[in-house]
């Protein structure tokens, strides 16, 4: 497997205060790592957004909107010496996303969150959610009203399997020197509890941590659920990244989203990375 690397971003934007906090990480995460960005505007006839103030949607729509994102990218270049893409197409706002994804051959996706137009606050709007689903690339979801530039502490929950850190490699692509990350056991065997699994598992990236300089531990979650137990730690710990992958809802189907992750991405009040599942299938 080749190891991740961020070349072309895409940031999904509708103008709205959410896609706008959005395009701030992304063009941080651009500036970074050297890579393309594409602000991608959706024009659709439902006027479904992916935003949560409904009062720029409309806005979104208006035949001018091409200059003010012309403007916007220009102010991005004058700043931060990066030059957007800008793409604006019509149709259905996750197939347009996904077809730009494909086309562009997008390493990540940057989302915000909450607020589709109908939604009620801490829920995904439809298009987000369609999003997270069908993507193959990871998607990177930035909740409103703070801004996420750089990211220091990292949850990463894990079920206890070899090979379950394995995605670490994209992880590290967004973490800041330094930077810390917790793994999270999810599992309600007491056999496991006891022994050094975790530590067992964390050894197996120890030098890929060492080298990034980032500080690894491990803990256990209280057994209960899995998104349960994932909210309760970042509600007492406090990351500034929630890491996900589809293995945490245990499925045949590869782009499956199911029921803990997307009650994660519903109420987690900081970012979630999405990554597509590995094989993990034998326990340590």
């Amino acid at each position: 497997m080749l190891p991740y690397t961020i070349r072309t971003i895409i940031c999904p934007i509708d103008l709205s205060e959410t896609s706008l906090n959005a395009l701030d990480t992304a063009v941080s995460l651009a500036k970074r790592h050297e890579a393309t960005l594409v602000m991608l505007n959706v024009i659709e006839a439902g006027l479904e957004f992916l935003g949560d103030d409904s009062s720029f949607s409309s806005f979104a729509n208006l035949s001018h909107a091409s200059d003010v994102l012309t403007a916007l990218a220009g102010g991005i270049q004058s700043s931060h010496g990066i030059q957007p893409k800008v793409i604006q197409e019509e149709g259905h706002v996750a197939a347009v996303i996904m077809k730009t994804v494909l086309r562009q051959q997008a390493d990540l996706v940057v989302i915000g969150t909450h607020g589709a137009s109908g939604y009620r606050d801490g829920f995904i709007g439809s298009n987000t959610y369609s999003v997270f689903k069908h993507s193959g690339c990871p998607i990177l979801a930035i909740p409103p009203k703070r801004k996420y530039t750089t990211f220091r502490k990292a949850l990463f929950p894990i079920r206890p399997v070899i090979g379950a850190l394995a995605r670490y490699d994209v992880l590290s692509q967004f973490l800041a020197p330094n930077a810390a990350l917790d793994v999270l056991g999810l599992s309600y065997r007491q056999m496991e509890r006891e022994t050094n699994v975790l530590d067992k598992i964390l050894e197996e990236i120890r030098p890929q941590l060492q080298s990034d300089n980032v500080r690894g531990r491990t803990i256990w979650g209280e057994g209960e659920s899995i998104s349960e137990d994932i909210l309760k730690y970042s509600q007492y710990y406090f990351p500034d990244l929630i890491v996900i992958t589809s293995v945490l809802d245990v499925t045949t189907k590869p782009n499956f989203v199911g029921p803990h992750t997307q009650k994660i991405l519903n109420a987690s009040k900081v970012p979630v990375l999405s990554v597509k599942r590995v094989n993990v299938p034998s326990l340590v």
